[in-house]
C-alpha cells in the first residue's frame, strides 16, 4: 500500500467532524427607520451580516466592498445595543480618528469627516459573538446609481 493509501486508510478510521458554528440575530434599524433581524454565523462583522439585507451598509466603495486595510472608516454604525458585539479595538478608534482628521487613506486625500459619537462603530471591525445586537445603519448602498444608465 503507498502512503497516500495508508494515509487515506487512517483518515477514514479518525472520524473528524467539520467545525460547527453558533447562529445569532442582530437587529439592523435601516435608514428608513424599518427594523430588520438577520441570523449570522459568529464572528462575522456587521458589514458581512448586512450582506443578507437587501441593501447592505453603503461602505462608498462599488456595491459595498470594503476597503483592502479596514481604515476607510465608511462603513460606520451607531450601536443602540452592543450586546453580543466584540468590544472596540484600538485599530477601530484609530480609523475613526483618522477619518474625523482627514488624514490621507490609500494614497488619496480625503476632506475631514463628521465626529463620532461613543457609539460609532465600524461595520468592518464589529464583530459578532452572540444574539442581541442592534445597530442603526445611515447609509445602505444605492444599487440603481451603480448601474448607471444604459
Amino acid at each position: 500500500m503507498s502512503r497516500f493509501g495508508i494515509r487515506r486508510k487512517l483518515k477514514s478510521l479518525i472520524k473528524t467532524e467539520k467545525p460547527t458554528y453558533e447562529i445569532y440575530s442582530v437587529t439592523f434599524i435601516l435608514p428608513d427607520g424599518t427594523e430588520q433581524v438577520v441570523e449570522v454565523e459568529e464572528s462575522y462583522n456587521l458589514l458581512m451580516a448586512s450582506q443578507t439585507l437587501p441593501s447592505p451598509i453603503g461602505t462608498g466603495r462599488r456595491a459595498g466592498g470594503t476597503c483592502p486595510d479596514g481604515k476607510c472608516a465608511s462603513c460606520q454604525v451607531e450601536i443602540l445595543d452592543a450586546t453580543g458585539l466584540t468590544p472596540i479595538t484600538d485599530s477601530e478608534i484609530e480609523s475613526l480618528d483618522n477619518y474625523v482628521l482627514g488624514t490621507d487613506h490609500e494614497r488619496r486625500s480625503r476632506e475631514p469627516g463628521a465626529p463620532y459619537t461613543p457609539n460609532t462603530r465600524l461595520g468592518c471591525y464589529a464583530k459578532i459573538i452572540g444574539s442581541g445586537a442592534r445597530v442603526q445603519i445611515s447609509t445602505l448602498v444605492d444599487f440603481e446609481s451603480l448601474r448607471g444608465s444604459n
